[in-house]
């Protein structure tokens, strides 16, 4: 979506304050402490848009450690990270790679040009390990338009599921959105069909509202549910993008384009979309999970 010059400029100056906040205050985090796992769910799978540096044009400083606060406390089995940028992945490194809390997936760009993947995931090396990982291009003249694919095995059942993470063109570039919704369409159903038996767990930033007619239509031809309606509990509903301040949060559906879906092989038992934690000064995106549960 595109982001106003107010927000970028806000999200800046609450960015600087919140660094001093962080070298001169002290005090607990309300991040601290992980929030449990929905009774009856086996794995927790977010995805979270974290505002490209470049593009927005707010630095990275000052809103990872936001970042890795929020990811610490829900402790996502996986993460789908969109606009994770190389300043992203060189500031995520030592905050939550290097302690052990997490690892990448789908981390290198097979872009010419690039070496990190925008659309990427951490995952919890304590709870799951990685099986497979592969890059699908949804446009191969934009490194960031990309459907990024994971296979995970459960450590403590050995378990396998499928999570799958994107980021499409904005619907103002209506060609290229159109092109991007296309691909991934037809990616979305090959990939339930070569992971027939396996949860498959459709995660990323579709810029895409809900109800919208091709993302309908994506959910009919890949066979999935939209885990905000299959919940079995949705602690909040509300928009996950926002370009200025009055629409944090708000009713308003057209800004409701993160999303995460699921095949029959994954049922829903908790759905919801973190507003608290300060994030409305790390991203113009707030996060969402679901609490799943697999069938046999």
């Amino acid at each position: 979506m595109k982001r106003s010059g107010i927000l970028r400029r806000m999200i800046a100056c609450i960015a600087a304050l919140m660094l001093i906040c962080l070298v001169f205050c002290a005090g607990e985090s309300e991040t601290e402490g992980i929030a449990e796992l929905a009774e009856g769910a086996q794995v927790r799978v977010m995805s979270y848009n974290i505002m490209h540096p470049d593009w927005s044009k707010v630095p990275v400083n000052g809103r990872d450690e936001t970042v890795a606060a929020v990811l610490r406390h829900y402790m996502a089995d996986v993460v789908a990270l969109q606009e994770a940028g190389a300043k992203w992945h060189k500031a995520l490194m030592p905050l939550l790679a290097d302690t052990g809390e997490y690892a990448f997936a789908c981390r290198q760009s097979n872009a010419e040009g690039f070496t990190y993947n925008t659309t990427c995931f951490l995952y919890n090396p304590k709870t799951v390990k990685l099986v497979e990982e592969y890059i699908l291009d949804l446009d191969f003249r934009d490194a960031t338009r990309v459907l990024a694919v994971a296979v995970f095995e459960k450590l403590s059942d050995g378990r396998r599921f499928v999570v799958t993470n994107t980021h499409l063109a904005p619907r103002e570039e209506a060609r290229k959105y159109a092109k991007n919704m296309a691909d991934l369409t037809s990616f979305a159903a090959d990939t339930v069909k070569k992971y027939a038996g396996l949860p498959v767990i459709m995660a990323g930033d579709f810029n895409t509202p809900d109800g919208s007619e091709m993302l309908m239509d994506l959910m009919e031809q890949a066979g999935v549910r939209d885990a905000k309606f299959a919940a079995e509990v949705r602690l909040r509903d509300c928009a996950t993008y926002f370009d200025s301040p009055d629409t944090f949060c708000s009713d308003n559906t057209d800004y409701c384009i993160d999303h995460i879906f699921v095949n029959a092989g994954a049922d829903v038992k908790l759905f919801d979309i973190v507003s608290d934690h300060d994030v409305q000064f790390a991203s113009d995106h707030t996060p969402i999970y679901a609490d799943i549960s697999f069938n046999n």
